[in-house]
């Protein structure tokens, strides 16, 4: 059979060199003959097939406009199809055998993702502070500007911390805060990424939004802060009367990190938004009214050492001097235990009552 297809495709090959050297009058007539011949070529090859795969029952309802349309054989040569003799059907990945009976579903072991690290857990866990102070960026319904998406796809294209720092300093300052917002929920940034977004002060615009665990508080970012402005400021010899045009740091949020009771005594007072969330070690919370006493929303939500009526929980919550934070209007709480006077301890002495949200 396949010596007679190849006998039939040369003189079919013959036959279509020669009609391209006769007059233009017999064109008409060798069309038709063309056709024919390739209508003739194309059942044999068909046939052929067939009688490869063992069945006739292989006919396809679904039309391809981008097969060649020549049968095999007689297309170019940069476009050889592969020999029909080795032809194989896909089949599935066999299963597990076992000596006796399958063991239940339930035994055997699934792999699953953790829940905390998805970004819908991550937008839920933001949402509080992020609909407060930022803009309500955890919005699902938000759609990201061009220009969000054009700085996502440059930062993903960056594989060097030096290439990061020679493009950071032409990002505006609020597409540098926005991007760490989109980035915190769906893919969180690397430490060198990071930092590589922040001014010169250690903050995207005011913000700092780190989520881990690929990425985390430095030990001295505070204090280093500090110190590199006055360094700044006497040797470039800036008027110490002079304004600074940057705004201050007013939100911190961390997600997943841990955070060490040294750092936490370095934070600048000038925080108002503070969000300690899922952090794997406790911190001491009874500190913070003496750091940031100008805090006006507090999120401490999904803290497992704050999630259960033991010791550790209540006095970590009964410690706070809460009276101390005067500005306080919104306290998050989800996941935690909750005591029956911590509530009255929270809202002593305020004329209007703190939102605690559970």
């Amino acid at each position: 059979m396949s010596d007679c297809y190849d006998l039939f495709a040369n003189d079919v090959v013959r036959y279509l060199f020669s009609c391209t050297s006769k007059m233009p009058s017999t064109q008409l007539q060798d069309s038709k003959q063309v056709n024919n011949l390739l209508h003739t070529l194309r059942g044999e090859q068909f046939r052929q097939l067939q009688n490869l795969k063992g069945s006739r029952a292989h006919l396809s309802a679904i039309r391809s406009h981008n097969a060649p349309t020549l049968p095999v054989g007689l297309t170019l040569p940069e476009y050889d199809l592969p020999n029909l003799n080795t032809i194989t059907t896909l089949n599935p990945p066999p299963r597990a055998s076992y000596s006796g009976p399958a063991p239940p579903k339930s035994w055997t072991h699934t792999p699953e993702r953790d829940v905390q690290d998805t970004p819908a857990w991550r937008a839920k866990a933001l949402s509080l502070v992020g609909s407060c102070s930022m803009d309500n960026f955890t919005d699902p319904t938000r759609v990201p500007s061009l220009a969000l998406l054009c700085l996502q796809m440059i930062l993903m294209s960056c594989t060097s911390k030096k290439e990061l720092q020679e493009i950071a300093p032409f990002i505006p300052p609020h597409l540098r805060r926005d991007v760490v917002r989109y980035c915190a929920i769906h893919s969180p940034l690397p430490k060198w990424k990071l930092y590589a977004l922040f001014n010169v002060h250690g903050h995207a615009d005011g913000e700092i939004i780190i989520v881990g665990p690929s990425a985390s508080l430095r030990e001295q970012h505070f204090l280093f802060d500090a110190s590199s402005r006055d360094t700044d400021a006497i040797g470039e010899g800036v008027d110490w009367e002079e304004e600074d045009p940057s705004s201050p740091l007013h939100s911190l949020v961390l997600v997943s990190t841990p955070l060490t009771p040294s750092t936490l005594l370095t934070f600048p007072p000038t925080l108002t938004h503070l969000a300690l969330i899922n952090l794997p070690v406790s911190v001491p919370l009874h500190r913070l009214p003496k750091t940031c006493p100008l805090l006006f929303v507090l999120d401490l939500s999904y803290n497992v050492w704050l999630s259960d009526a033991v010791e550790q929980a209540t006095n970590a919550l009964n410690r706070i001097e809460w009276s101390r934070w005067g500005h306080l209007q919104i306290l998050g709480l989800r996941d935690c235990y909750i005591s029956d006077d911590l509530i009255e301890k929270v809202n002593k002495g305020r004329w209007d009552d703190v939102n605690v949200v559970r």
